[in-house]
């Protein structure tokens, strides 16, 4: 066992505790008592711990056994940003619960229902939601063996720019035993929504459970604009309600006919448009069978698609490869690719050979934590393809809303939010260009070629530094560009 730094006496948890609170080495806990008898925050955070050894590291990286605890997090309004520690203890001490203690204080106040704490557990992000009478976010046992946590710090739109700290708090029986300085710089511009569009396409038999609600409303919160429905005319009504109850109101695939052979009726889609309309969606897209391998499945999704064209709405299929699209290509509509087909690639890898169809891109978003963060970011603005839409497969019986507090949901909000730096960006650029300065086509052409030359590193190379850089480039030539065009 390693020997605790502050040489702590090996005696029982109660006299460890009874001690800090005698000489003030901790506040007590501001949960047990009413909001009446005490400010809801405070506008200092303390030094550091002082009993728990805390590592702050950073997201998608392995935190360093040893190193300083105070977190950072920069961001803008509007945008939630992630953030990762360590915990561990000379010796075990059970049920440790880690609370978000104040609000963050600055310019102006960020609540502390915006800071959420999860445990990390492999992939899966263990903790609850905040409410004011029970605040504990995660709770883990802590040891001489390290407990990675993770913090998602979400700031509001209009949040006055500056810096703001706070204070995140261990508990134990009831009592404050430690805590740990929280920072986060909110950054002096507006980031604007994403240019790619975001569709999740879910294989779970939860749809109609209270389960499924919170999923998709985790998934709006996370950037995506629509959920696939996989519902029958007769029960399509519910599930395009649910979607549009979630925010998530953008054009959606319905993927009923994508996995059967059988071919709609006229009144089929009649009566599938007409609960669209009731329901206030934007446009559904048709989804015809996947990937048709062999002549009685090609001549049935040639079939669905026909039907879908009698009724004037868009033909979409989702394909694995060029063998299966040909056939169907000249009709469609749209095209959903698997993201390892060699047409996806050359477009990712620098190709500008594109059709005249709308075009997405799919692979399996509960493999790889970082290709999602990738294939959702970088990848995609690289491709130019429309947007994306990654599967997120459930095993029977699953709970929908567990699996959106993984580490594979941080994942593809953070690569949505890469690409909302790269569009703010370009908006930025856009209106300076219209400005037709000579002066400013110097430093217009320096940002260019920085943005060039990160978008032709090869993807295998981008590591999570990469991104944070690249993130902050692009807000400082966005901040830059927008006062050169005042």
């Amino acid at each position: 066992m390693r020997p605790s730094k502050y040489k702590i006496p090996v005696i029982s948890l109660t006299v460890v505790l009874a001690a800090i609170l005698a000489f003030g080495g901790v506040a007590q806990c501001a949960a047990k008592k009413p909001a009446t008898t005490k400010p809801a925050a405070k506008s200092s955070a303390p030094s550091g711990p002082k009993v728990l050894t805390v590592v702050a590291g950073q997201p998608f990286e392995t935190v360093p056994s040893s190193g300083s605890s105070k977190l950072l997090v920069t961001l803008c309004a509007e945008e939630t940003a992630p953030a990762t520690f360590s915990v561990s203890y000379g010796k075990s001490i059970p049920g440790v619960g880690v609370v978000e203690a104040t609000d963050l204080i600055g310019p102006s106040r960020i609540v502390r229902a915006n800071v959420m704490i999860r445990r990390v557990d492999g992939d899966n992000l263990i903790g609850s939601a905040y409410t004011p009478d029970a605040p504990v976010g995660a709770v883990a046992d802590l040891s001489p063996t390290p407990v990675q946590f993770w913090v998602d710090v979400t700031v509001p739109k209009d949040t006055k720019p500056g810096t703001y700290k706070g204070s995140i708090s261990f508990t134990s029986q009831n009592k404050t035993i430690d805590s740990l300085p929280i920072e986060v710089n909110i950054r002096p511009m507006r980031l604007v929504g994403s240019s790619k569009q975001y569709i999740l396409c879910p294989k779970t038999d939860q749809e109609s459970s209270e389960a499924f609600t919170r999923f998709l409303m985790e998934f709006d919160k996370i950037g995506f604009r629509s959920v696939a429905i996989d519902s029958d005319p007769a029960s399509v009504t519910a599930a395009l309600n649910a979607r549009v109850s979630a925010g998530l109101t953008g054009q959606t695939p319905l993927v009923y006919y994508a996995g059967k052979p059988d071919v709609p009726t006229m009144e089929d889609v009649k009566a599938i448009e007409n609960a669209k309309v009731a329901s206030g969606m934007q446009r559904l897209l048709y989804f015809c069978v996947a990937n048709p391998i062999g002549e009685d499945q090609v001549r049935a999704a040639l079939d669905q698609i026909n039907i879908f064209h009698r009724n004037r709405v868009t033909a979409v299929a989702t394909v694995y490869d060029d063998n299966s699209l040909q056939p169907l290509l000249p009709l469609l509509d749209g095209v959903n690719y698997h993201i390892s087909m060699p047409y996806v690639q050359a477009l990712i890898n620098g190709g500008t050979n594109r059709t005249n169809k709308w075009e997405w891109y799919w692979w399996d978003a509960r493999k790889s934590v970082w290709d999602n963060r990738i294939n959702s970011g970088i990848a995609l603005w690289r491709s130019g393809l429309y947007g994306c839409m990654p599967m997120w497969e459930l095993s029977d019986g699953a709970d929908p809303a567990q699996s959106a507090s993984s580490m594979f949901s941080e994942a593809l909000r953070e690569g949505i939010n890469d690409t909302r730096y790269i569009t703010t960006y370009m908006k930025a650029l856009r209106e300076l260009k219209d400005k037709k300065r000579e002066k400013d086509k110097d430093y217009i052409a320096a940002t260019e070629t920085y943005l060039a030359g990160f978008m032709s590193k090869p993807l295998d190379q981008v590591t999570p530094a990469d991104l944070r850089a690249f993130r902050s480039k692009m807000a400082e030539y966005n901040m830059k560009l927008t006062a050169m065009a005042l």
